[in-house]
């Protein structure tokens, strides 16, 4: 995000850490004293925390109850604005579950604030498809367009290996990946389907040198990075890495030892 350290989750959801510049520091606690003021005004619910630790039977270690949380989806600059989402859950024996998400948009105004109803279907895509501070509430407020993610190409680098024959296959299925090629498949959160990628060369390489993340395909010498481009649907895994619907190779980048 264009000049912060701010961390963002796969839902969208603005955070900090100890490790987050003072400035970033600051303007979650703004952003959070806006909220707390749209709070008392009655503007918006109240969070709330009744999770408890189940002690026998099946509820034991569980969290058991209900609670309504005040997540941040942006800020503008100036925290004059914040995108928030007042999300429900609810836990029992079986485990946790999100019950309602209802998105506001809470502006200052004057000595107080000024509360709309964000779209529910445009305030977590639009959070995750923007690079800067602001950018989220002004697609949401209509002033400026939504490009959805899918139809972005993103770069990226992916390892294969090579045949006898030249062709680079697959590590894990021997598929064959010709450059300039773009294959397709659903790409899927539970590691089902779609094609893997890396973001940065650096993890690609990384990647190739861990044998829980590639299992047998260490035994292979001399991997190939390629260049791929990436658009579709994406999910993104531990370790840096995604996972996309539609995977083009560009061109081979490097070789491992």
């Amino acid at each position: 995000m264009q000049n912060h350290s701010f961390i963002r989750s796969a839902f969208g959801v603005l955070s900090t850490d100890f490790n987050s510049p003072e400035a970033d520091q600051v303007l979650i606690k703004n952003a959070r004293a806006l909220i707390a003021l749209a709070v008392t005004q009655k503007k918006i619910p109240r969070s709330f925390d009744n999770l408890n630790r189940g002690r026998s039977g099946r509820e034991k270690g569980k969290q058991i109850g209900d609670a309504l949380h005040h997540e941040i989806y942006d800020i503008a600059p100036d925290c004059r604005s914040v995108l928030v989402c007042c999300r429900a859950v609810t836990g029992n024996r079986y485990g946790m579950k999100t019950t309602s998400k209802t998105y506001f948009l809470i502006r200052a105004h004057g000595t107080g604030t000024r509360v709309t109803e964000a779209s529910k279907a445009l305030s977590a895509k639009a959070a995750k498809s923007v690079d800067n501070l602001g950018d989220a509430i002004a697609i949401v407020a209509g002033k400026k367009p939504y490009h959805s993610p899918e139809n972005q190409i993103r770069k990226g680098f992916k390892l294969v290996k090579r045949i006898d024959e030249g062709s680079l296959v697959s590590v894990w299925d021997n598929s064959e990946w010709p450059i300039g090629k773009t294959r397709i498949e659903a790409a899927t959160e539970d590691h089902s389907g779609g094609f893997y990628y890396y973001e940065h060369l650096d993890a690609a390489l990384a990647a190739a040198a861990t044998n829980t993340v590639f299992g047998d395909a260490i035994a292979h010498n001399r991997l190939v990075a390629v260049e791929v481009e990436a658009s579709g649907k994406h999910y993104a895994h531990h370790n840096g890495k995604l996972c996309a619907s539609r995977l083009r190779v560009v061109r081979e980048v490097a070789m491992t030892l």
